[in-house]
């Protein structure tokens, strides 16, 4: 039993399956983009400028993917948690 009173469930325990939604297709290859590519050079003002451009452009992704990994992770469980 849990504290609230609900009767723990054993994952062990045969016969019992829990099939979670499919997560947003995008969320993965949004989070696994890499970090803008830095020339092995002398960098130019240029070169900076799109780096740190590039660089802001994928934070905001980034957030936004992450946000929507979480708002799915919170769906999944105030779903389970009947």
């Amino acid at each position: 039993m849990t504290s609230d009173g609900v009767p723990a469930i054993d994952p062990r325990a045969p016969g019992i399956r829990v099939t979670l939604p499919e997560a947003p297709a995008d969320v993965g290859p949004c989070l696994r983009q890499a970090f803008p590519e830095i020339p092995d050079r002398a960098l130019t003002r240029a070169d900076i400028v799109r780096i740190i451009g590039a660089a802001k452009v994928l934070d905001r992704a980034k957030t936004a993917c992450g946000a929507r990994a979480v708002a799915w992770i919170d769906a999944v469980r105030r779903d389970l948690a009947r």
